[in-house]
Parts: structure tokens; sequence; C-alpha cells
């Protein structure tokens, strides 16, 4: 029940309580009334000069009426005084019980400050007993922060009059904790009309005090989030109409709140922008999902660019969160400016990528150039010398053949075979002829291992057998191989195993081995020119002798194994990390590119989907493993 409409009915229950005992009081006087002048008319009539006869039985006669009178008025009296008591117990029932009942707690207290009334909800809301309060000062029971109110509105109280006070304070336990109350209190006035104390209503507010401090501290922390927040919130209408601007720490706005609140974006925003903004608007209402839009506007002197989402609020509303992207677009700007460089950089390096494996082929082709002009150049100046002698010879036959069918003398013809040597050219022309079967069939081995060393027929996976491509790659590179007056020749150690024929491309695969063996023979021959004196000794020792060993295996049924080692100058494990790296080389300058370990890399790894290692250590040599599949 509200506390009001309760003080009211108590007001009421009061006035009827005084009405009744204004009816009894009046009640009582009339009686008294009533009974004076009866006796006043009686004692005239005994003092009148009438026959005392007469006198007797008209006395006898109105004492008998006067008798009934009094009666009569006996029996009013007492139904009216019983009527009352009866309202009167009534009615202080009626408001025992509501007092009693509502959850409110009733008071009533002196203009000292003392209670003369408590209810007994004290005891169930603070946990005092009436009994405790009674007679005590309400002042001690309130909040020492919250007593100059409650005073100030008492005595505003007191000097009005009349007029009513609602305040709200906190109320002690009887535990010694702090509860929030309302209070809402009345003056009592005496029959003089002053005002000798007050009664009212007190409410338990302490659930509403939360919920409000809640709703504070809420509140609180939606307003720091706005004001932490960088972007702009809109509420707009159907039409366009700014409605709300929240507040936030947002630096750009195109105008002040202000000037915005009530107008509609077509008074705002330039022409274009608007079209576009109120479409998104009436797109959010009909589709009721969020709208995504990017639009730019004219902000102190320069293009600042906003991302904004349009959500539905209500059927005619809609809340649009805005954020300044500017910084991100010329982030976008850059990047795609970068990216753009980017790609022109790559391709770039793409066609140096493509100049340097060219040229790596080139150098390769140089190595096999060199190798096949070396290794054809022996016999083919074999036969060349030893063709002089076969015309000489050839003459000197034909001279006798042609002499022995002219003349036919002996003595002559054999002072002519005498004079050529006969019996030599009859020696020596086999023997020539045999070394230059043996060259041209050097020749045409060379020829042959050039071409499986090429492979210029395969273009693609084809099964090829792996000794016989590392052993055309080695032909090409015999000259490097043989002794030379600076350098010893160095052993090659073959440890072939049995493999099967291997899906690849063959030609590539000869420049992986080319590759890693001129890698091996340049680090032999380094470490051979830096180590002189080292190489001597240990040569007459028989303890160094520069060495390339292959050795070939089958692993894991699926895969093939080549390792190439050599026992050459090393490398340090920083080396190897960048070995197989584009461009770098340790080489001199103008002697290696830095392309053939990458190329050979991207060969075994990316084209045939296998693997090459190095294991290498300083001054003991260097083992390159390439690990292919057998099939794809």
């Amino acid at each position: 029940m509200c506390t009001e409409k309760i003080n009211e009915e108590i007001l009421l229950l009061r006035q009827q309580n005084t009405q009744l005992l204004q009816q009894l009081e009046a009640l009582q006087n009339l009686y008294s009334t009533m009974l004076l002048a009866e006796q006043h008319q009686i004692w005239e009539l005994v003092t009148d000069e009438v026959p005392q006869d007469l006198q007797l039985i008209e006395l006898q006669s109105k004492l008998v009426d006067n008798s009934a009178l009094v009666e009569s008025t006996n029996k009013i009296r007492g139904r009216h005084h019983q009527a009352a008591a009866s309202a009167l117990a009534e009615s202080e029932a009626k408001y025992r019980q509501l007092v009693e009942n509502i959850s409110d707690l009733i008071f009533s207290m002196s203009v000292e400050g003392l209670f003369t009334y408590v209810s007994p909800q004290y005891k169930n809301v603070l946990g005092w007993e009436p009994s405790d309060l009674l007679g005590q000062p309400f002042a001690p029971l309130l909040h020492p922060d919250d007593f100059p109110l409650a005073q100030r509105k008492i005595q505003e109280m007191v000097e009005t009059k009349g007029q009513r006070i609602a305040i709200e304070f906190r109320h002690q336990k009887k535990d010694g904790n702090w509860c929030w109350m309302r209070s809402v209190a009345s003056p009592i006035f005496d029959s003089d009309g002053e005002i000798i104390g007050l009664h009212g209503a007190i409410s338990d507010i302490s659930s509403r005090k939360q919920a409000e401090e809640l709703i504070k501290a809420s509140q609180a922390e939606l307003l720091a989030l706005f004001n932490a927040m960088q972007d702009v919130i809109l509420v707009l209408d159907a039409e366009g109409r700014y409605l709300k601007i929240a507040p936030s720490g947002a630096p750009l706005l195109y105008q002040p709140p202000a000037e915005l609140l009530g107008r509609k974006i077509y008074e705002v925003l330039p022409s274009a922008c608007a079209d576009y903004f109120l479409n998104s608007i009436q797109q959010a209402l009909l589709t009721k999902k969020t709208v995504k839009v990017e639009y730019s506007l004219p902000i102190g002197g320069q293009e600042v660019w906003f991302e904004a989402n349009i959500a539905s609020m209500s059927e005619n509303t809609v809340v649009c969160v805005a954020r300044d992207i500017s910084e991100r677009k010329q982030m976008e700007d850059q990047l795609r400016q970068q990216t753009e460089n980017l790609a022109q950089t790559l391709q770039e390096l793409r066609q140096t990528q493509a100049q340097m494996i060219q040229a790596e082929k080139m150098s390769s082709l140089g190595q096999l150039v060199a190798g096949v002009a070396h290794e054809i150049n022996n016999p083919v100046n074999f036969i060349h010398g030893n063709l002089t002698y076969i015309e000489e010879y050839t003459q000197d036959l034909l001279r006798i053949i042609h002499h022995q069918q002219q003349s036919g003398n002996k003595s002559e013809f054999q002072a002519l075979c005498e004079e050529i040597d006969l019996e030599y050219i009859q020696k020596d022309v086999p023997r020539i002829l045999s070394s230059m079967k043996v060259g041209t069939q050097r020749i045409r081995q060379i020829v042959l291992s050039l071409r499986t060393f090429s492979r210029i027929d395969e273009a693609e996976f084809k099964a090829v057998d792996i000794h016989e491509s590392i052993d055309s790659t080695l032909m090409v590179l015999q000259h490097r191989l043989q002794e030379t007056t600076k350098l010893p020749a160095i052993q090659v150690i073959k440890d072939y195993g049995t493999l099967p024929l291997v899906e690849c491309y063959g030609g590539e695969l000869n420049q992986v081995f080319m590759n890693i063996l001129a890698n091996a023979i340049d680090a032999l021959e380094e470490w051979t020119i830096e180590n002189a004196q080292l190489r001597i000794d240990n040569l007459t020792s028989g303890l160094l002798t520069p060495t390339i060993a292959i050795r070939t295996s089958v692993i894991d049924s699926g895969w093939v194994k080549i390792a190439i080692a050599d026992n050459g100058i090393g490398m340090s494990e920083q080396i190897q990390q960048q070995v197989f790296n584009p461009f770098f080389t340790n080489k001199p300058v103008g002697k290696g590119t830095g392309m053939g370990m990458f190329i050979s890399y991207q060969i075994i790894t990316e084209t045939h989907g296998g693997k090459l290692e190095c294991h290498s250590t300083p001054a003991a040599g260097t083992e390159f493993v390439i690990t292919i599949p057998i099939q794809h």
C-alpha cells in the first residue's frame, strides 16, 4: 500500500473518532441542559400562589412526566453513547489492524523528537522492539550525514504549520548496520492549533537505493565508455533527422551537436553523401540488418574518411556508429603503393633471377664446353697428327704400287722399298689405325656422355639411370680431375648401390650433380693451394689424397639417396646456413654467381619433391646428400 494513501486512511479514521467524541459530548451537554430546565420549571410551580392540592397534583404530574422524560433522555443518551463507543472501538480496531499489517513503519513523536508511538514492523524491518524506542530520541538513529537534512525539514514543517515533509535518510538497525529509509510525516495539532508532534510512515528503500547505485555506476561506466570511444554515435529517424548525439571522445564531428539536433542530413551533409546516407538508413530499417557504409566529408580543410554501421532501433529510428578511418585509408593507400612497388620489384627480381639462372646455366654450359673441348682435343689432335703419317705412308705405298705396275724390276722395287722403309710402314700403319680408332671411340663416348648429360630430348619425367647420369657428369668434368703442374689428380671413389631407374628430369638432375661436383673440385683446389707444404708432406707420407666419394643407395623402399663428399677445405656453421640462399657465394669475385646451389635446392625440393642437405666441418670436408623419390 502506498504510504500517502495509508496516511490519508489514518487521518480519516482519526477524523471519524473526533467526530464521534464530539457527538457524544454534544449529547451529554444536551442532557444536562434539559435536566436543568426541567428542575427550574418544577421550582417555579412550587412557588406560585395556587391551591395546595392542585399544585401538588400538578407537581406530581410534572414529576411523573419529568421522570419519564429523564428516563427517555437517559435511554437516548445510553444508546448514543453505546453507538459512539462501538464506532470508536471499531475505528480503533480498524486503525490498529491497518497499522500493524502494512509493511511500512508507523511512528509518532513529540516536537522534542521523542518517540510516542512505534508500530510492530520496527521489529521485522530494523530489529528494534517498540518498547526499546518509546520515549527515546529519534536523532541517534539517523546517520550523522543525514541528520542536518531531517532537522531542517522538521523546522520547515513547524514554521509552516502544516506542511507535510518527505525525506530519505539512513536509519540505524539494531545490529549496527545502516538501512536506507524514506519517511513521509505530518504534524499533530492540539485544540489550540499548535503543533505538539508529528506522525508518519517510513518505507524501506534499500533495494531501490542499491538499484540506483547500480544504475549510477552503470551510467558512469557507460559515460566513461562513451568518453573513451573515438566513434561518433548518432540516432536518426527514417527521414534522416538528427535525434540524439551520444557524448564520446570522437575528435571529429561535421558540425557541433547543438547545430545538428533536429535538422535533417540534407540540411547538413553534401547532397551526394546525404543521398547515400539516407538510402543506407532506409535499407537498415527495411532489412533489420546492420548496414556498413564508407564515406568522406570535408572537415577542417581536409578530406576525412568515416566507416559507419547503421542498425535499426525501432520502426522509424536507427543508430549510427561512425569511426574516423582516415589514418587507415592513408595506410591502405600507402600499402597499396607499397604493394605495387613490391610487385614491380618482384617482377624485376624475377627477371634478375631468370637472368641469373640463365647465367648459371651458361656457367654450367661453359664448364660443359670446356670439358668437352678438353676431352675431344686430345683424340682429335692425336688423329690429326697421325693423319700426316697416314698420308705419307699412303703416298709411298701408292708410289710402290705404281712403280711395280710400270717397270716390274725387282731390284728397283727393292731399292724403293728400302727408301720408304716399307717394313716400318707395314708395322706402323696398323698401330696408327688402331690409335685413330681409339680416338674416334673416345670422341663417340664423349658425345654420348654429352647427350646423357644434356638430356635435350627429355622434357618430362623419365626413368633415368642415376649412375649413368653421374658418370656422364664426371666425364664432362674429367679435365678438372686430372693432374696438373700445380695440382695433383683428384681421386674419385664410386660406391654405387643397386638402384632402380628413377623418375626425374634427367637434365636438371645432371645440373645438380654438375654444381655439387664442381664445388667439390673448387674446395679441393683451394685446400691444396692454401696448404701446399702440408700437401707435399702428406703426399709423401701417403696421408692426403684429394678425394671425391660418391655413394648411392635405396632407403625406405621408395627413395634414392645420393651422397657426394670431398675432403677439402670444409665450411663453417655460418656458411652452411647460407649455402642454399640465392646470390650467396664465398668464391672470389667473378668466379661464382651465387645461384648454383640455390637452383640445385629448388630442383631437388620443388621439382622433384626431395631433400638436399649439407653437412660440413671446417678443414675436414663437405658432404651433400640428395634424397629423391623413385616414382612420382
